[in-house]
């Protein structure tokens, strides 16, 4: 497996949930996994992202939902639409509908959909 050079490890509450959500509701696939640890690492198209039961080892304040306050991580894949499609059928809300945007070389069609524990996630493409 080639690793990224930047791979986020995300604190997330309860891994179970966070597995199904990333796995079931959007597509990533479970690429290695500590169950004893509480942890999994996951990717989709490319984009690679860490999560693990929070346990008090990287935690560096008090952590209340929702997670990640700041920042969103931008997952770019070859079309939203059906991860869409699994979001709305799941009943998960969007946090920001589907735009596009017209940057001045691309035009890119986005939407941001929060996980299980606040963390925001802008899934795009390029047109």
């Amino acid at each position: 497996m080639k690793f990224n050079k930047l791979i986020p490890e995300l604190s997330v509450k309860d891994i179970q949930q966070s597995k199904h959500f990333y796995i079931k509701i959007l597509g990533f696939q479970l690429d290695y996994e500590r169950v004893e640890d509480k942890f999994a690492f996951i990717s989709l198209e490319g984009a690679q992202i860490m999560i693990e039961e929070s346990n008090g080892v990287w935690q560096t304040g008090a952590l209340e939902y929702p997670y990640g306050r700041g920042i969103n991580f931008q997952i770019e894949v070859e079309d939203v639409e059906p991860i869409l499609q699994d979001i709305k059928k799941h009943n998960v809300p969007l946090f920001r509908n589907v735009m596009v945007n017209n940057y001045s070389d691309f035009i890119q069609k986005e939407f941001i959909v929060q996980d299980p524990d606040g963390y925001l996630l802008r899934f795009c493409q390029d047109k």
